[in-house]
């Protein structure tokens, strides 16, 4: 089997981007969104910006998160998105390692996503690198190209 040509190839990322950015944006509306990844950590985590405090112990609270992703992905994160499904295809859809990937995009952003994978100092985000070592190039690119976004968001 012949491998397919550039435009097939262009067509299938559009493809998988267009997916993933509606999913995306159903996950952070609190919706279903057709992925298996997506749905299960929605019923898990109600509402990912609200830390739980524990009852009655002297020091926890609920501090007030204001909500720093957009609720559909901009063009910085469709940059990031269009890296992962450049690489990695639709098993961003289907794999559940790359499954964990799409869920971390969808509660903190692409680029926090991609500022843990290029300088994330912690022992995850050294194996998330380790995961997406493919994508470290291309996500250098987009880091140069939208400088700003990536110097202006601290990392968690």
């Amino acid at each position: 089997m012949s491998e397919p040509n550039p435009d097939q190839a262009s067509q299938e990322t559009t493809r998988l981007v267009l997916q993933m950015d509606a999913a995306i944006s159903a996950f952070r509306a609190g919706q279903l969104s057709g992925v298996q990844a997506l749905d299960a950590a929605s019923q898990i985590v109600r509402d990912p910006s609200i830390d739980l405090t524990i009852e009655n112990m002297p020091g926890t609270y609920t501090r007030p998160v204001e909500r720093r992703v957009p609720r559909r992905p901009n063009r910085v994160e469709l940059a990031v998105l269009t890296v992962l499904a450049d690489t990695y295809g639709a098993e961003m859809l289907s794999n559940s390692s790359l499954g964990y990937v799409l869920r971390l995009f969808a509660r903190h952003g692409g680029v926090v996503l991609a500022q843990r994978v290029l300088f994330g100092e912690s022992a995850a985000d050294q194996q998330l690198s380790v995961m997406l070592t493919a994508t470290r190039v291309a996500l250098t690119q987009v880091s140069a190209l939208f400088e700003d976004q990536f110097l202006r968001r601290p990392m968690l």
